[in-house]
């Protein structure tokens, strides 16, 4: 069997003439192998309780191609039995995920959902309704695999799959340790606007942003828009490649446009978002020159701001932030859009006076049937206090020095 080909996989006491018992897993191991399965990804993704862009269809197999970084990256795709008893497979479950030889120092084998330099979120998608069923199958197969732990970065806390992950390791007495906890600038409102801005910031900080918005209208001519269509979105998509290269990013090399992989990853998810119709793009420009640009990705009933680029030429007039302040409006009118993640780190300086509800997320190692489980798991938990107290030290020593510093 070549890589480009699936494996069908089924589980004990499964077998492929008894499928009517349970489900089946396919395993993809490639970017093509995931190809022949990209609507039925779609089509699991749309009736997901929990959003993910990054591990729609056009995304994820964009992430495989691009974003490997050597890695062995497989996707476990869930079938189970269909209403009916009809012989109709339906797609209940799909997990992304790689297999790591080693973790924190110890020699065992663990799985985790696979995460990349550019993931802000890895809920798995698992069709409403069989979120717990199709938890079952994929627990049942790192077992069959003998995997010594599962872990589940980056979920949405209080989600749909969190809750069914909680309580299918509850019936099946396994443990959970969660390892990290935080939240993140959120957008949801009845308001909007300058309504929203009155009820969520403080009256200082306005006055300030509208000082500056004004000083810039003053300076020359500003122009807000937003684009959800198709037209120009390869020039576009150039155009905040060149953007984001010329500020800090690019100093420090870590913008997209200074990785050929980064690169080629950004054009493709932006060009399959934008056929599936699913591309929000925003920019902020000064006297026909843009000064800042959001890429941000539609999800079912919400989306997610991935992106923003913005020109330090114009830092006196905080381009990024007076974006993110524009959007609001267009956001929160949108019909089509319920919420927005900014994707933003915790206690992010700018987002965070802007957005004023968050988002909790949340990352948890769960046990297998291994006999070491219970240990990794607990020693997973140990360790990341340990790591966690060590750059709490750190920092407070930094700060300590700098202070002494200063002083001289």
């Amino acid at each position: 069997m070549n890589e480009i080909a699936a494996k069908a996989i089924f589980l004990s006491p499964m077998s492929e003439t008894h499928m009517s018992s349970s489900g089946s897993i396919t395993l993809i191991e490639s970017a093509d192998a995931l190809t022949p399965f990209m609507s039925a990804l779609d089509e699991l993704a749309q009736a997901s309780r929990d959003t993910n862009p990054q591990f729609e269809a056009y995304a994820l197999r964009a992430a495989m191609r691009h974003l490997s970084g050597g890695q062995r990256i497989h996707v476990a795709l869930v079938w189970e039995e269909g209403a009916g008893g009809n012989g109709r497979r339906l797609l209940t479950g799909a997990f992304p995920y790689v297999e790591k030889r080693f973790y924190l120092g110890l020699p065992v084998k663990i799985w985790s959902i696979w995460t990349h330099i550019h993931s802000f979120i890895a809920t798995p998608h698992v069709r409403a309704g069989h979120e717990a069923s199709a938890i079952r199958h994929f627990l049942d197969y790192a077992d069959h695999a003998h995997a010594a732990m599962l872990r589940f970065p980056y979920l949405q806390a209080g989600g749909a799959f969190d809750l069914a992950l909680s309580n299918v390791t509850r019936e099946r007495g396994c443990i959970q340790g969660e390892t990290d906890r935080h939240q993140r600038a959120f957008l949801q409102s009845s308001l909007a606007g300058e309504a929203y801005l009155d009820a969520t910031m403080r009256k200082k900080k306005r006055k300030e942003y509208n000082r500056l918005w004004n000083r810039m209208s003053e300076a020359g001519e500003v122009r807000f828009e937003t684009r959800c269509d198709s037209e120009g979105v390869n020039e576009w998509v150039e155009r905040f490649l060149e953007l984001e290269a010329r500020g800090w990013k690019g100093r420090r090399g870590t913008a997209l446009d200074k990785r050929e992989n980064e690169r080629s990853y950004f054009r493709a998810i932006c060009e399959g978002a934008s056929k599936a119709g699913k591309l929000h793009r925003t920019e902020l420009s000064f006297d026909g020159k843009a000064i800042a640009m959001l890429a941000s990705f539609r999800a079912n009933e919400g989306a997610y701001s991935f992106k923003i680029g913005f020109d330090e030429e114009y830092s006196r007039f905080s381009p990024g932030a007076m974006l993110m302040l524009k959007v609001i409006e267009p956001f929160l009118n949108d019909n089509g859009i319920d919420w927005v993640d900014s994707c933003a780190i915790p206690n992010h300086p700018m987002i965070d006076h802007i957005w004023a509800e968050r988002r909790e997320m949340r990352d948890v190692n769960v046990a297998t049937a291994h006999p070491l489980s219970v240990f990794c798991v607990a020693y997973a938990a140990r360790m990341n206090k340990l790591t966690e107290y060590a750059w709490v030290r750190a920092r407070a020593v930094y700060h300590r020095i700098l202070k002494e510093m200063n002083r001289g």
